[in-house]
């Protein structure tokens, strides 16, 4: 699920960019639509949080290296990639586990499988974060195993809803909508402020991103 191969067709992430003009903007589902593959210790990482009865969601599977890994440590698997030429690149010559089903389809479309308990996204460059949250949460699903807030560490976030943004004490947030920072109160950072992370909803991208189109609205009357 590392993300940075073209997933038009599985070439390398130096002639994936080199096609990009620079006179074009490079859209949410371009850089969504990179890919490569990660370093073991992120794999790693995440398969470690995964646990033995868990049905796992791959969004972004690729070529299904750490969907296989996964199968063999959970209860089921459903990996989820939309790129057909990626998919068949990484085809096994013995076959795939029988507790893994693999989706060619769009994981911002696809319904999602029901009794789903966690979700992996590996997406550095992901761009609809709060989309597969909201999508998540609606499937039932309880965790998200994920790099893609901070862009390096894989982290394990619950996916029931998190306290508001205002009652975050300072130091460091990470938001539902995939959004992070870092929050200095009037009254001056906690001791502890450099060593914690907080969850949080409604953050101030969150407010931002309700206020534009308001005003992009109003502009137009």
């Amino acid at each position: 699920m590392a993300r940075e191969h073209a997933r038009t067709q599985p070439v390398s992430l130096f002639a994936a960019m080199a096609s990009l003009s620079p006179l074009k903007t490079t859209s949410d589902l371009d850089w969504e639509g990179l890919w490569a593959p990660y370093d073991e210790g992120t794999y790693t990482t995440a398969l470690d949080l995964l646990k033995p009865d868990d049905v796992v969601l791959d969004i972004g599977a690729g070529d299904l290296r750490f969907a296989r890994q996964a199968a063999r440590r959970v209860r089921r698997v459903f990996a989820i990639e939309r790129s057909r030429e990626v998919l068949s690149a990484g085809a096994s010559q013995d076959g795939d586990p029988e507790n893994l089903t693999v989706l060619c389809a769009d994981a911002l479309t696809l319904p999602y499988p029901e009794g789903i308990t966690v979700a992996v996204l590996l997406m550095r460059h992901c761009r609809h974060f709060k989309d597969y949250v909201a999508r998540l949460r609606a499937a039932g699903c309880r965790r998200l195993i994920t790099n893609a807030r901070w862009g390096m560490d894989v982290e394990c976030l619950p996916l029931d809803p998190q306290p508001p943004y205002w009652m975050a004490p300072g130091g460091w947030y990470a938001c539902a909508c995939g959004a992070v920072g870092f929050k200095v109160p009037p009254e001056g950072l906690p001791a502890d402020a450099l060593d914690s992370t907080f969850s949080v909803e409604d953050c101030p991208a969150c407010l931002a991103s309700r206020v534009v189109p308001i005003a992009l609205a109003g502009s137009r009357r």
